[in-house]
């Protein structure tokens, strides 16, 4: 058996001991040479990219394409899933995130959970595998361009579009979900049309949210933007309520000893850097992030990331676990409390 890089390349310039193996020295350039020697000792050796190569195969591309192009999504032919191949996508999301998505599936998409842990039928191994199979497209992205997509021509209004391809995220009518509800007066307040426009063209990368601007025209997205805006519930005071000036209630829980320590320990490793968020102050907390803002002080059910931590269907924050419910309460009564930065 060789042994080594070196011993292999030999026997495959010289021949080695085979009387009928060429001598492939005489034949191959020194770049061949070196290539048919690293994928000779990595066949022989079971690499786990060449594993996760037979897995992919065998249980992702149905879905996601030979080489990660994605297309029309076979749970949901109205959907269309996103490449998983391009430098954004490997850029964005760790090996955590992408063992966690395997493992745990996205119902939300129509994936179901590949974990034996969570009735799949792949084991810790097999899943490390494929995704040192993924994160291998890095050096090299075979897709950095979307689908290209023979689809029936997409429904032209601002209803239409949004039953189609929003409301299984955000809710039939708008009441939220995995996303954001569009009911809510805040989430209105605090968006302008160009913002919303801006998050439907490019999406959020690391969540479930794609660029609709590859599927649908601007027109399409400004007709979806303005229905949108349709589904907005205003808020109503109870019967006979004057209005008044109050204070945020008092709260008990600390910005600084409760609820920093958990974004600094559960949420700095997935959202800071390229998800472009900072738990290093108060104000980066409140200001910073592809979604911000996330918190509304005085206003959790309002807030984006109480829905994201307390919805019992969406994906778990942070990826694989969900945090205890002490601290999901403490951000609770915290925001609650006006968010202060106390």
């Amino acid at each position: 058996a060789v042994s080594s890089v070196e011993a292999a390349r030999t026997a495959i310039v010289t021949g080695g001991g085979h009387e009928t193996m060429p001598v492939w020295g005489e034949i191959l350039t020194a770049e061949q040479l070196d290539a048919l020697t690293t994928y000779t000792l990595e066949a022989a050796r079971g690499t786990p990219v060449l594993a996760g190569q037979e897995i992919y195969a065998q249980q992702c591309a149905v879905c996601h394409g030979d080489f990660g192009e994605g297309g029309i999504n076979p749970a949901n032919p109205a959907n269309v899933l996103s490449p998983i191949s391009t430098a954004s996508y490997l850029q964005t999301r760790d090996d955590a995130t992408i063992r966690a998505i395997i493992a745990q599936g996205q119902p939300d998409l129509g994936m179901s959970p590949f974990s034996l842990s969570f009735g799949g039928s792949l084991d810790e191994e097999d899943i490390n595998a494929v995704v040192a199979f993924i994160r291998s497209w890095e050096a090299d992205p075979p897709v950095e361009l979307p689908p290209e997509i023979e689809r029936a021509p997409l429904l032209g209004t601002g209803p239409e579009i949004y039953s189609e391809f929003c409301s299984q995220c955000h809710g039939v009518t708008g009441e939220g979900g995995i996303g954001p509800s569009f009911q809510d007066p805040q989430f209105h307040v605090n968006r302008t049309d160009s913002e919303m426009f801006t998050a439907i063209d490019f999406g959020h990368p690391a969540t479930a949210m794609i660029a609709w601007g590859e599927v649908l025209t601007d027109s399409q997205i400004s007709s979806l933007v303005s229905f949108i805006r349709t589904l907005e519930v205003p808020a109503e005071p109870p019967a006979g309520a004057t209005t008044t000036t109050t204070q945020p209630p008092a709260t008990d829980a600390s910005f600084e000893s409760d609820v920093l320590p958990i974004f600094q320990a559960s949420c700095e490793s997935c959202h800071g850097g390229l998800g472009g968020w900072s738990s290093d102050s108060y104000t980066a907390v409140m200001t910073t992030g592809n979604s911000a803002p996330v918190v509304l002080p005085g206003d959790p059910d309002g807030s984006l990331l109480v829905q994201l931590l307390q919805h019992p269907g969406g994906r778990l924050m942070p990826p694989g676990r969900a945090l205890p419910a002490d601290q999901i309460q403490a951000v609770v009564d915290w925001i609650a409390g006006g968010a202060p930065d106390n």
